[in-house]
């Protein structure tokens, strides 16, 4: 009986055939080594231009341009397999998108960056990471995650002796027990930070924590420290290099009529509306200015019965 299968034959490549030979000039790997490594010069340029693009376009609040070439830089370095530089694209991308408000966006590249720089062991890059994700998670509600991430942020800028992340990461970290309406736990960090960006002459740091602490003082009723941190902004927006918006020391000004007003230093309380009403006048808010006379009518008015009341108190008590 015969079998079915059909019966197997060997077959044989012939390694001096011409169709199969291989090539073996040197020459022609060196070509293709070049050929591939000017391929991925020509991407890492792309990529580092893609970069400067974006980035130039985000210092002018270009914000959609920004967005699309940072994008392509991030491609451009995936596919280089650019570790460090990826990490750079992707926090950019994450401040690029807190700036805009879209808090789940920052989050996202936010934590893409950590992840990438936990594997490069950047403890630079993952501190500010840190910062960022547990300034975006407050944004989001999420509380508890930001005191985990600015917790992580702050143990490794001690740890790295880096003062002024320290000092960032205390002030971020009072900005969420304030949030969490842990105040006068936040006036104590606010306090440290402000101590702290005190030594190391960071004067924006200074203004934007002596703004915060004041505000914090005023919930707590602490007016005579709240006008303090508002006096000592003053002073400092006058006298340092760079100027406070016309927004944010007007602001100022009417917490500081407000502080002292709620301790009964109408004196203090006329200074300070007559400088806001400068302002206001110089800016031409007229509405503005008619407010502030009222204010100012209202506090001659107190001062007025203040003195009285000191001079005659039977009068007042009748």
């Amino acid at each position: 009986m015969t079998s079915s299968m059909p019966s197997m034959r060997s077959t044989y490549i012939l390694a001096d055939d011409a169709t199969v030979r291989l090539p073996r000039d040197p020459s022609l790997l060196a070509q293709a080594e070049r050929i591939a490594e000017g391929y991925q010069q020509r991407q890492a340029a792309e990529a580092a231009q893609w970069l400067k693009r974006g980035s130039a376009h985000l210092r002018r609040g270009q914000y959609k341009p920004a967005l699309a070439f940072l994008k392509q830089a991030l491609h451009g370095y995936r596919n280089l397999g650019d570790k460090p530089r990826q990490a750079k694209v992707l926090l950019t991308l994450a401040h690029l998108y807190y700036r805009m408000a879209d808090y789940l966006g920052a989050a996202d590249y936010g934590r893409q960056c950590l992840m990438v720089v936990r594997g490069l062991g950047d403890e630079d890059m993952i501190q500010q990471a840190l910062e960022h994700l547990g300034n975006t998670y407050r944004h989001l509600g999420n509380l508890q995650r930001a005191l985990d991430y600015m917790g992580q942020s702050l143990n490794i800028a001690k740890k790295r002796g880096d003062r002024a992340g320290e000092m960032r990461s205390l002030n971020n970290l009072a900005m969420v027990y304030r949030a969490k309406g842990l105040t006068h736990q936040a006036a104590t960090l606010y306090e440290a930070s402000l101590l702290m960006a005190t030594t190391l002459g960071d004067r924006a740091t200074q203004l934007q924590i002596l703004q915060n602490l004041g505000n914090t003082y005023l919930t707590l009723r602490d007016h005579t420290q709240a006008i303090d941190c508002y006096k000592r902004f003053m002073a400092l927006s006058e006298n340092g290099e760079g100027v406070v918006d016309n927004h944010t020391t007007r602001r100022i000004l009417t917490q500081l009529t407000r502080a002292s007003i709620a301790i009964g230093d109408h004196n203090q309380a006329i200074v300070h509306l007559q400088n806001h009403l400068s302002i206001a006048c110089a800016l031409g808010d007229t509405r503005g200015a008619a407010t502030l006379l009222d204010d100012l009518k209202r506090s001659y008015a107190a001062l007025s019965d203040a003195r009285v009341a000191a001079i005659w108190p039977e009068f007042t008590s009748v």
